[in-house]
């Protein structure tokens, strides 16, 4: 069962009144101290969605005070503060300072749970991501979290960078998501991620990107909560933290949720998939083999952002995040060729991410064109399935699709090395050049 209330459009494309899902999985035995802990988790994962929608509420504020800033003074590129207009004076007031009253309550709530958390390592975490709360010390709280050995009870809370067009520049969002580990799903994510990343694919040029492959964990949760920008977006997976020189400290870490990836599938790719593929094509596809098509295409993008940290990218400025996020998914389809080609993975597993990853598309194409806060990943979206279009790789024919997976799978190849090329030495003129030409959202059957 799935409780939904979210104050924005998330993913879903209903309308409810707070940015908060909460769902109902089936737990493992947790111990009496563990439940206590789970319990004040959630009641703090809750309290994060009043700090995100006074977040949306300073944005028009924000945008205005933007155009006027002294990009020279750090303060005002901080991803964690907020710029408001003072008196004739635009002034920046960091996260934990303008939001104090809301973060207070979060931080006792957490400090509450590493009080009786049986896990010492866990307790530590808890207690440090409090205190960033409260004194915006959030690289700490990140190194912490990447540096605590896996643990039964999951969670993340606070702000967030990340591409999220309902916040201007490249402003931290607030978020949480509390979980509780599933340990045969984790098992078989990381026997993925070996395999993926045992092969070190070599940069385009030398020097060009951050190595980070062999400092990546991975894990999949059965979420129970998610809240404000998590609520919003509903990401099936997530691969953080996303500032560069974080990662080049400590590492990364992929989580998925198995939840939101069902969500997903029930209110996303299977009504697409009816959509726009022909009758004797669906037959060939259940919803399970959606599911966890899915959930594998998924699992391989994020895994793929490993590959992807390449230094000249922010040269693209706002268009980096749909080249970036194509990118990713473009190269998971090819690693999960490598695992075809390996034995690990069947033809119709294969097919099946190929699927869900184009009802993914066609679906951000439809949503994209009345919800700006989904722009980047329908422009994405929209390359792709144009670029598909112009190799032949799919048709459309009275309306439907008609895919062929031969076709698709060598379009990839060539569709991945434009898109490297443009993150690893590219310029924006020419991402400008290649966005207009596979840009366009008028290709939906």
């Amino acid at each position: 069962m799935t409780k939904q209330n979210r104050e924005t459009k998330g993913f879903g494309g209903k309308m409810n009144n707070q940015p908060l899902i909460e769902f109902n999985p089936k737990l493992p035995k947790l111990s009496k101290s563990e439940k206590a802990v789970l319990k004040l988790l959630v009641e703090a994962g809750r309290l994060i969605v009043p700090v995100y929608n006074q977040q949306g509420k300073q944005i028009r504020q924000g945008n205005l005070a933007y155009h006027n800033l002294n990009k020279k003074d750090p303060s005002f590129s901080s991803p964690y503060t907020v710029e408001e207009k003072v008196k004739g004076k635009i002034v920046s007031i960091p996260y934990h300072i303008k939001y104090a009253k809301f973060l207070k309550p979060i931080a006792d709530k957490l400090n509450q749970a590493s009080q009786i958390s049986e896990n010492k390592q866990f307790a530590r975490f808890l207690k440090i991501q409090a205190k960033a709360l409260l004194d915006g010390s959030y690289e700490e709280a990140i190194a912490a979290g990447l540096q605590m050995k896996p643990y039964i009870l999951d969670i993340s809370i606070g702000p967030v960078e990340h591409f999220d067009n309902q916040l201007f520049f490249a402003k931290a969002s607030y978020q949480a998501w509390v979980g509780v580990l599933d340990l045969a799903g984790t098992k078989k994510l990381n026997f993925y991620k070996n395999i993926a990343l045992a092969v070190r694919r070599k940069a385009s040029l030398s020097g060009a990107r951050i190595e980070n492959q062999e400092r990546v964990r991975a894990k999949v949760d059965n979420v129970i909560l998610f809240s404000g920008l998590m609520a919003r977006t509903q990401f099936v997976g997530v691969n953080m933290p996303m500032n560069l020189n974080m990662v080049k400290k400590y590492g990364s870490e992929v989580t998925l949720f198995n939840q939101v990836n069902d969500l997903r599938v029930k209110e996303q790719i299977n009504p697409t998939f009816n959509k726009i593929f022909s009758t004797g094509f669906r037959q060939g596809f259940n919803s399970e083999d959606l599911r966890r098509g899915n959930l594998r295409y998924v699992a391989l993008h994020e895994l793929a952002h490993s590959f992807l940290y390449y230094k000249n990218a922010p040269k693209l400025g706002d268009l980096l995040p749909s080249i970036y996020e194509l990118t990713a998914n473009i190269l998971g389809l090819r690693i999960a060729g490598s695992l075809l080609l390996k034995d690990i993975i069947t033809d119709k597993q294969l097919e099946s991410m190929i699927v869900a990853f184009i009802c993914r598309c066609f679906y951000l194409i439809e949503k994209g064109k009345q919800d700006k806060s989904l722009s980047n990943y329908a422009l994405g979206g929209a390359i792709f399935i144009n670029f598909m279009f112009k190799n032949g790789a799919l048709k459309n024919f009275k309306g439907l699709a008609i895919a062929n997976f031969m076709k698709i799978f060598v379009s990839l190849h060539e569709l991945f090395d434009t898109l490297e090329y443009l993150l690893s030495s590219g310029t924006r003129k020419e991402t400008e050049v290649f966005i207009k030409k596979y840009g366009k959202f008028n290709n939906l059957p």
